[in-house]
């Protein structure tokens, strides 16, 4: 309890309210602007974040976060185009409920849905973090390197709809992330001679490269492209009337489960649940024009879409692997300031984890406040063009490279990377798989050895292990289950063909 006080305290405080709100104002211009999102929004934040406490900058990019995902449904109810992956279920009846002149009904039920989504998700994380990192705590090495795999193989399979090339990716993020001191023998290795990658490469570098500066050259080479205006006035009132919140309050509880139980999976982001959640409001409600306007068409994405932000930091808290790209940006945050995450988390910074769980609640409810207030004016920034955001991009992204070790390296080596994830995007190679190999990299390999070590190398530890022969079968059906599929969708298509 003392605990919990601590974080309350931090989270009411001038600091914390304030990085509340910026971060939420934030998160809903980038989810808005079509193109970003928060895994962009998160990465060009975290350089500016180095000199706060630990907490504020959490609830910073947790509100970011949350917000983030709410704000792509305000382009894609306006102008029929996604801010971010996750609101792309939504553009179907949101937009047609704009043709019918109910811009301001669809905005309303989404930023609603979106916050009883967002305190779902958040109950979730609360109730099942601690819970989950007090049995991760008596792991022992083999089943973290199981679960480190589980989280490179599932994300792998489920990134991009390319088996092959969310595994290419994967296996790229690996090399990354042996680059550096060895962390059994303590040798430097593939460094090349670079001091500057004695401690490995760096991972904002990485993360500034392949989310921000990738698409600021996407959106560059896109600049002299038409896109849609929103009016002035356009959006006025955004509250949900009581008689909708009557007739939707259960597809949204509903979206709202589905994604959290979705989200907790590790690769299953709001761009799946989104459209598991809108399928199965229709086949509830097998009598609804969905497609023409209908309300249950827009809450039930967007309640799923943001309670997947709770599910997603489920297992980044307490086993340490990300659920999702924007979680895995988050461990980035956390590593800079000298923190891992994981089941010992809980104990070395109990302060800290109780601030993003209480802080995550809180930020549903602040997002809800903004958006009613200021959606009005928020909602005109999806006007900006492609090459204002592609310069105000770069601008930052070399700002915040350089800001972390005042190296001139780390700048060419974020454009570097900013270069791979343009040629990626381009070849259509997902990039999530390569940040989360980085982060998941020293997991799987250092518990990978020192079970090894343990064992006097036998392999039998892996086996077992209960734990870990669980979680290295289920990294077997992440690998084999979409093949399975694959083979079986190319079967269907001969078929039909001869």
């Amino acid at each position: 309890m003392s605990f919990i006080a601590d974080a309350l305290g931090v989270i009411f405080s001038l600091a914390g309210l304030a990085a509340l709100v910026a971060g939420t104002a934030i998160g809903i211009v980038v989810g808005a602007l079509p193109g970003l999102g928060p895994s962009i929004g998160i990465s060009l934040l975290i350089p500016f974040t180095y000199n706060m406490s630990p907490e504020i900058s959490m609830l910073l990019l947790i509100s970011l976060y949350m917000a983030a995902e709410y704000g792509g449904s305000v382009s894609a109810i306006l102008l029929s185009t996604p801010g971010t992956a996750a609101a792309a279920a939504t553009t179907i009846d949101g937009f047609a409920m704009t043709q019918k002149g109910e811009a301001n009904r669809a905005l309303a039920i989404s930023l609603s849905a979106s916050t009883v989504g967002g305190l779902v998700g958040g109950l979730a994380l609360l109730f099942l973090a601690a819970p989950l990192s007090t049995l991760a705590l008596q792991f022992g090495p083999a089943s973290y390197f199981a679960v480190g795999l589980f989280g490179l193989t599932s994300v792998a399979a489920l990134s991009g709809g390319s088996l092959i090339k969310g595994l290419l990716g994967a296996a790229l993020g690996l090399m990354l992330a042996f680059v550096g001191i060895d962390p059994i023998s303590g040798f430097p290795r593939f460094t090349m001679g670079e001091v500057a990658l004695f401690e490995g490469v760096p991972m904002l570098a990485a993360l500034i490269g392949l989310f921000a500066v990738s698409e600021a050259l996407l959106l560059a080479e896109n600049a002299m492209r038409e896109r849609k205006k929103v009016g002035r006035g356009a959006v006025k009132s955004v509250m949900l009337s009581l008689s909708d919140w009557k007739h939707l309050i259960g597809t949204m509880l509903q979206g709202s489960v589905i994604g959290t139980l979705l989200g907790i999976l590790p690769g299953v982001g709001g761009n799946i649940a989104c459209w598991v959640a809108r399928d199965v409001a229709v086949r509830r409600n097998p009598d609804l024009k969905f497609g023409e306007g209908e309300g249950r068409g827009v809450a039930a994405p967007e309640s799923s879409n943001n309670a997947t932000v709770g599910g997603a930091m489920v297992p980044l808290l307490s086993l340490g692997v990300p659920g999702s790209p924007t979680t895995a940006v988050i461990v980035g945050a956390l590593v800079m300031h000298g923190l891992r995450p994981g089941p010992q988390l809980f104990n070395e910074q109990p302060v800290l984890v109780y601030s993003v769980l209480l802080g995550l609640l809180l930020s549903s409810v602040v997002m809800f406040i903004v958006g009613s207030l200021a959606l009005p004016w928020l909602a005109r920034v999806v006007n900006l063009s492609d090459a204002v955001l592609a310069a105000g991009i770069i601008v930052f992204a070399i700002l915040g490279a350089y800001a972390l070790r005042n190296l001139q390296f780390d700048i060419w080596l974020t454009l570097g990377f900013g270069a791979l994830g343009y040629l990626m995007k381009k070849l259509s190679f997902p990039v999530a798989p390569v940040v989360l190999a980085m982060v998941l990299g020293y997991m799987v390999e250092s518990n990978f050895r020192t079970a090894l070590v343990s064992s006097q190398g036998s392999y039998d530890i892996f086996i077992n292990e209960p734990v870990s022969a669980v979680f290295l079968a289920l990294s077997v059906l992440s690998i084999a289950l979409p093949l399975w599929r694959h083979m079986r969708r190319r079967k269907h298509t001969d078929a039909a063909q001869s």
